[in-house]
């Protein structure tokens, strides 16, 4: 190959022009050609990586601005349980802080303490304050005013009747002088069924001149009854019986005079006057009565 090439160009209007071309300069001019060329690929390939990159950058922005928006949904969602859940809770607390407060009402009238008992022994750990208007306070405390609540004897034995005799201090009806009656006359016909107040166990079904037939109930919790002056008793010692169940009628035995139920009721021995018990009802219905006026 020649190392010159010679180009001659001719215009319209007939001159001449001659260019010389060195293959050296040749070379150089096709290596830039093929450098442009491939600069041209690499260029083209680099766009369409770049616009790859960016549809994927788009992409991925999308489903992170579409996880931004379910993440938010899920937190409003959550929020809004939560608030349920709290006001489900307030509610419940109110509820069982109303039983609480009624428990203690009715253990408070009758003037009847709960005992818990709870051994120190073998016990431990952390000392955690806990708050009395908690729900696990009023839990604590209405786990265990229940059963006393559930010995109560709540109430009247008998369907009606007029009370003839106070608990406490009286003039004895048949002597006249200064006496401590230990229970409640309630005036009934003859005949007239004598219900249980409570639950409990017959401890003794029996006579004697001062008492007549009378009847022993134990309701647990250390709390007793006692029926005396009955027509006739209805139930034997060690049977159970339920509240409302008929356990005698009203009669005239022993030192009577005339035809009545005598009905006691004590707490770990110790004498209570009945007439708180079997008026409960009406003064709880009135308790509720002042709580309504008060909310108004």
């Amino acid at each position: 190959m020649a190392e010159k090439l010679h180009f001659i160009v001719t215009s319209e209007r007939g001159e001449t022009r001659t260019f010389t071309l060195t293959r050296r300069t040749i070379k150089q001019v096709l290596v830039g050609v093929v450098v442009a060329v491939i600069g041209s690929v690499i260029g083209w390939g680099l766009s369409a990586e770049n616009l790859t990159l960016r549809t994927r950058s788009a992409t991925a922005q999308s489903e992170v601005t579409a996880l931004q928006q379910q993440n938010q949904a899920i937190l409003a969602k959550a929020a809004q349980q939560e608030r349920e859940q709290k006001a489900l809770l307030d509610t419940a607390l109110g509820e069982l802080r109303q039983r609480t407060q009624a428990i203690e009402s009715i253990l408070s009238t009758v003037g009847v303490g709960v005992e818990i008992k709870e051994s120190r022994a073998n016990a431990g750990g952390p000392y955690r304050r806990l708050p009395n208007d908690s729900i696990e306070n009023l839990t604590f405390k209405v786990d265990h005013y229940l059963k006393t609540v559930q010995s109560l004897p709540l109430g009247s034995p008998v369907m009606g009747g007029t009370v003839s005799s106070l608990f406490g201090r009286r003039i004895d009806p048949m002597n006249g002088l200064a006496a401590f009656h230990e229970g409640v006359d309630i005036r009934e016909a003859l005949g007239t069924k004598v219900r249980a107040p409570a639950d409990g166990v017959v401890v003794q079904n029996s006579f004697d001149g001062g008492h007549g037939n009378f009847i022993l109930l134990d309701h647990g919790n250390h709390f007793r009854t006692r029926y005396l002056h009955l027509q006739k008793s209805l139930v034997r010692p060690g049977e159970t019986v339920k509240r409302g169940e008929v356990i005698g009628l009203v009669g005239n035995t022993g030192r009577s005079t005339g035809p009545h139920l005598h009905y006691e009721v004590s707490y770990r021995d110790h004498l209570l006057d009945p007439l708180k018990f079997m008026r409960i009802a009406s003064y709880l219905k009135e308790r509720d009565r002042r709580l309504g006026n008060s909310v108004r």
